[in-house]
């Protein structure tokens, strides 16, 4: 992205520069923008963001009630393959020119390939990501990291602006290439951490069929090569896939439990994103959440277990393994297998030493950031 947010806010006195550091460490956690970690801290109002950018870049800004009122023909024509590429939204067209809302008018490669696709003069809009993904929400149903974070953000402002500043803070001791020591604090709450996005195709954990087996050693290699939260999950579920008759990966989100990986007998499970499990009822998730150690068996007969058993078309009397993966103390993610009872003791080990290597995956994450940022 061409323009450098951070550099500019700080220029101008806008944010201090501890304040920038959180919002850095948000953004990356939440996965959402830096503008959007900004707004919803409280560090900085929305509306004086777009005047800021506005005036800096000679771009005129727009706020929610031009976002609002779109045409729906103007909507429907489009496409759509632009809005989510390139994270705009098409305000109004007058004759041969395209008045586009965005988040960073010096993006000329998306203005010179939108126009291009279109045949449209492109005249830009700049406006503050959270509007952006206000608009793609309710018009394409796109639901970002930004808009699933405004959720959580909106309750803290409830409780005072401070509330962020005021978070525990986890703080990992590591070193920088040169032997420095880098203490790098976090915060210690991770309810969106699992503001997932990525651009990993949805077979992406999938082995091809003319691929040899995928090892541990390969796994581990993988693990430390990765760049993304999805690139750890991808590889944690490809070698499970390989593994167990039936492998799926959850992901703790605030007060639910939702569907991010599965696969069974090495294809996708269909409709497994959709799954979402309150943790206020009774399932083996939420025993596993709350009690930070792992369930093996036949599960219990209550609704939520039963919606499991049914999206990953499995038999009430299969033997399951479940196993939780924690991170900086919490539980974030928890992993299900399915195998006979004999198998999954065999492998316990083995399993709860590969589920440690994801959560340092996990954590490697954060430390790469926060040394590529100082």
């Amino acid at each position: 992205m061409a323009l450098k947010l951070g550099e500019l806010l700080l220029k101008e006195k806008m944010v201090t520069p501890d304040q920038l550091d959180e919002a850095l460490k948000n953004q990356m956690i939440y996965g959402i923008r830096l503008g959007s970690s900004l707004i919803e801290m409280g560090y900085i109002d929305e509306d004086v963001l777009a005047r800021l950018l506005s005036t800096k870049l000679g771009v005129p800004c727009v706020g929610r009630k031009e976002l609002a009122e779109v045409s729906k023909d103007l909507l429907r024509d489009f496409p759509r393959r632009l809005v989510e590429a390139h994270h705009v939204v098409p305000l109004k067209l007058e004759g041969h020119r395209l008045s586009l809302a965005m988040t960073d008018p010096t993006d000329f490669a998306a203005l010179e390939e939108i126009g291009f696709i279109t045949g449209y003069v492109v005249q830009p809009y700049i406006a503050p990501d959270v509007h952006i993904s206000r608009a793609l929400a309710k018009y394409y149903n796109i639901s970002s990291g930004e808009f699933r974070y405004q959720q959580v953000a909106a309750q803290r402002r409830k409780n005072g602006a401070d509330a962020v500043t005021r978070a525990a803070t986890i703080t990992i001791p590591t070193f920088t290439e040169t032997g420095e020591l880098l203490n790098v604090a976090i915060p210690a709450e991770f309810e969106g951490f699992a503001a997932l996005q990525g651009d990993q195709p949805e077979d992406a954990y999938l082995l091809p069929d003319d691929v040899s087996r995928y090892t541990v050693d390969r796994v581990s290699l993988d693990f430390a090569a990765a760049r993304t939260r999805d690139d750890v999950a991808n590889v944690f579920i490809k070698y499970l896939g390989q593994e167990f008759s039936t492998a799926a990966l959850f992901i703790v989100r605030g007060n639910a439990v939702v569907g991010w990986r599965g696969v069974s007998g090495g294809e996708k499970i269909t409709g497994f994103a959709d799954l979402s499990l309150l943790l206020s009822k009774p399932s083996v998730l939420r025993d596993v959440v709350e009690s930070r150690t792992l369930s093996m068996g036949t599960l219990v007969n209550t609704p939520e277990n039963r919606q499991i058993l049914k999206v990953l078309q499995i038999r009430p009397e299969t033997s399951l393994l479940v196993l939780p993966i924690i991170m900086l103390n919490k539980v974030v993610a928890v992993v299900l297998l399915s195998a006979d009872m004999d198998a999954l003791g065999r492998r316990l080990t083995e399993l709860q030493k590969l589920v440690r290597k994801a959560s340092l995956a996990f954590e490697m994450l954060i430390i790469k950031n926060k040394i590529l940022m100082t």
